[in-house]
């Protein structure tokens, strides 16, 4: 392992230009960006995670700070709250990532260091209780390995140091947040520690280093493929990142080989829209770098911040001064160099303000939040309403003010980073609209494009301005309290622990499924959208709160419901929930992207009340549907509602 006690003092970064560094120094903040003054933390922040509260878990031991640590960080405030560690784990060098529900999954951590062990313990952090609370036990131990979250809402966890033999774990394991509170075993891969992972629009998890082979493991069948081989022999220490606007592109920066200990500036990407997916040789960073970490913005550039520039450690190794890559033109454009340097144990995530904290590094108890560029410039959209919760394939409202027209609206996953590897950011972009105002936002068309769990939903304005964002649930379907893909009597249990009432106020957390009407409160009216989404064999039992008043059966008297398709993907069933108010002549059909009607699946009569069309995936002459994204469309008493799905490879 790498170490370095460097210390650079601010004097230092503002006289030292290094030739290979090509930094411009003293432009404006509207050109480099800006730098908080530093400050102090009580621990290295070697593993920060972004919670759905807006705060900073931090979690970390040793390497400067003697002890296991966690706090809690308001980046607003700068205010620290600590929380006790588990007691007897050091889950230092562990994996984690986000549930849908928001809570994080820790996995792994250091048993011993000689020699060598992983430990097999494992915790979730709750964010609203500020606790851990232990779960099972892995089968064996795991030091450095890689989390990713499913679109089914599971976490899978490979790799890492195991705790028998001090060799790597081949066991892939996985925790169901709705199973029997246990790992299950279910398969084994050799790769190495910290593997960068990615679940793509396919549904595929694409494994991209950080050693040359990259390949693809599917959840559903368990099976891997191997897709190419990256052109530098290694990455190791580097970040990878799904390169926006879109999810198909896969970007590699930086890094080295082990048996070399020169690190390269070299970039490299693949895109799988191509017949032959394979990684090609992009422009290169304008400087060397490892242990450094690449953040995604909401302009949709990646801003590459820390790191050495060789394995060999010592005064001048460090890479002050950051940069910022743009898609669109390709460029590498270098900013505001930071005040401490950020190698070995940094971690770097962006904030649901537009900032990003910088933080860590051996021997460096500290942070600093970096302002990019577009925080100065000009005017911000500002959003004046959201929901708390938007569900696959569907449409909600957001109404926004202020910024350059035309704007974009998209998601950003809260980060969950240690080791350059950030196992959670991804961005998803929703929109494009002409005008500030009221807008109906089609949601991601399934889980295979936003995993369920917490997103921050940005407006960003024609020149790349951000608003500060809210953070939104991505929900499998409302009225699914426990996210098990089905709406039944745990979840009726749930929707009247959640009940409020009209205008009682915000519902407490974990209930924003059973807002249907994003209201903010869960009353009567939600209940009618419940009984709609009810999935179970007859209707849910009555909720007593909302007999007398007969509101919840007002709303749905009026409305023609189409629920969301479920499963979504799917290659082999598809369910389509429907509501009728009245009896009515019923369309159901289904059509491409184009508008293109391939499939009617209802042209008749049906009665007042619930009703569900299972479909296999296939067109009107009875061919298999080629694999893409499609929408549902209802037409009935004189209403038309659509719903996207996607079917699968």
């Amino acid at each position: 392992m790498l170490r370095s006690s460097t210390r650079w003092s601010v004097l230092m970064v503002a006289l030292l230009v290094f030739s290979e560094d090509r930094a411009v120094f003293g432009q404006t903040p509207a050109q480099d960006g800006q730098w908080s003054p530093l400050f102090n933390l009580p621990l290295i922040a070697i593993h920060a995670s972004l919670l759905p509260t807006g705060q900073v878990l931090l979690f970390s031991a040793e390497h400067g700070v003697p002890g296991i640590h966690t706090w809690v960080l308001d980046p607003q405030t700068l205010a620290l709250t600590e929380v006790p560690p588990p007691s007897g784990w050091n889950l230092d060098c562990a994996g984690h990532s986000f549930l849908p529900d928001g809570r994080l999954l820790v996995a792994g951590g250091t048993l011993q260091f000689s020699p060598l062990l992983g430990s097999n313990r494992a915790a979730i952090f709750d964010p609203y209780a500020v606790q851990w609370v232990p779960i099972a036990d892995m089968a064996d131990g795991r030091w450095y390995p890689t989390n990713v979250t499913l679109p089914d809402g599971r976490i899978v966890t490979m790799s890492g140091v195991d705790g028998t033999t001090g060799g790597l774990n081949s066991d892939i394991e996985r925790w169901d947040p709705n199973g029997n509170s246990n790992w299950e075993l279910i398969g084994q891969r050799l790769m190495p520690d910290y593997p960068n992972l990615h679940v793509m629009p396919s549904g595929l998890v694409f494994r991209s280093g950080p050693d040359s082979q990259t390949e693809t493991y599917n959840p559903a069948t368990l099976a891997w493929t191997s897709v190419a081989t990256t052109n530098a022999p290694a990455r190791y220490e580097a970040p990878s990142v799904l390169l926006p606007p879109t999810l198909t592109r896969v970007m590699l920066m930086g890094g080295y080989v082990e048996t070399s200990g020169t690190p390269t500036n070299s970039v490299e990407t693949i895109d799988f829209t191509a017949p032959t997916p394979a990684w090609t040789i992009g422009p290169p960073m304008l400087t060397r770098r490892i242990q450094h970490n690449a953040v995604l913005l909401p302009d949709t550039k990646v801003f590459v911040v820390g790191g050495r520039r060789n394995t060999a450690g010592g005064v001048g190794d460090s890479v002050m001064v950051p940069e910022i890559f743009d898609p669109a033109t390709s460029i590498w454009d270098p900013v505001a160099p930071h005040q401490v340097a950020r190698m070995y144990h940094s971690t770097a995530l962006l904030l649901p303000d537009g900032r990003v904290l910088a933080a860590g590094g051996d021997y460096h108890p500290s942070g600093e939040i970096y302002s990019p560029p577009y925080l100065f410039g000009g005017a911000r959209p500002i959003i004046s309403s959201a929901p708390a919760a938007i569900a696959y394939g569907d449409t909600f409202p957001v109404s926004f003010s202020g910024g350059s027209a035309p704007f974009t609206i998209s998601l950003i996953a809260p980060s969950a980073v240690t080791h350059s590897n950030n196992m959670s950011q991804r961005y998803v972009r929703l929109t494009q609209v002409g005008a500030a105002g009221s807008v109906d936002v089609p949601t991601p068309a399934s889980a295979n494009l936003a995993p369920p769990g917490f997103y921050m939903l940005f407006v960003t304005d024609a020149t790349g301005v951000p608003s500060v964002a809210r953070m939104l649930r991505v929900l499998t379907r409302f009225g699914d309290f426990n996210q098990d893909n089905n709406v039944d009597p745990a979840d009726r249990d749930s929707f009247e622990t959640c009940f409020t009432g009209p205008g009682a106020g915000p519902p407490e957390r974990d209930c924003e499924p059973g807002d249907f009407d994003a209201d903010g409160d869960i009353d009567c009216d939600d209940w009618s959208g419940f009984t709609a989404a009810w999935t179970a064999p007859g209707e849910p039992s009555p909720l007593a709160a909302c007999q007398s008043t007969g509101v919840g059966s007002q709303r749905l008297s009026g409305a023609v419901i189409l629920r969301a398709p479920w499963p979504n993907p799917s290659r082999e069933i598809i369910d389509f929930g429907y509501s009728l108010p009245s009896p009515s002549t019923v369309q159901l059909t289904v059509h491409d992207v184009t508008g293109r009607s391939m499939a009617v699946l209802i042209d008749g009569e049906r009665t007042a009340g619930n009703h569900t069309q299972r479909w296999k995936p296939m067109d009107r002459s009875g061919r298999p549907l080629p694999a893409g994204v499609y929408f549902a469309r209802l037409v009935a008493s004189g209403n038309v509602t659509s719903r996207l799905f996607v079917v699968s490879e």
